[in-house]
């Protein structure tokens, strides 16, 4: 379906929304629009990462992504005593 074709259907579908219904869906459509701005945020915010291990020796990286292991199993390996 074509983008003209999905704004089309999604206008008629509105215009046979009954008028004490627009409300919510006004809600949802705000919600939804959020989310999407919000994943588009996280998106950029993460991508601002992307080569921040570029200068580092293949040694070097292998090292750190060590450490985040090591420091993975032993944050999730201990007991929790109440």
């Amino acid at each position: 379906m074509t983008q003209d074709n999905v704004y089309k259907s999604v206008l008629e579908k509105l215009s046979g929304i009954p008028i004490e219904y627009l409300d919510k869906v006004d809600q949802f459509l705000t919600v939804l629009k959020k989310d999407i701005n919000s994943k588009d945020k996280n998106r950029d915010d993460i991508l601002k990462f992307a080569g921040s291990w570029r200068d580092m020796t293949d040694n070097d990286f292998e090292d750190y992504l060590k450490s985040i292991k090591d420091l993975k199993v032993n944050m999730f390996s201990r007991d929790i005593e109440f």
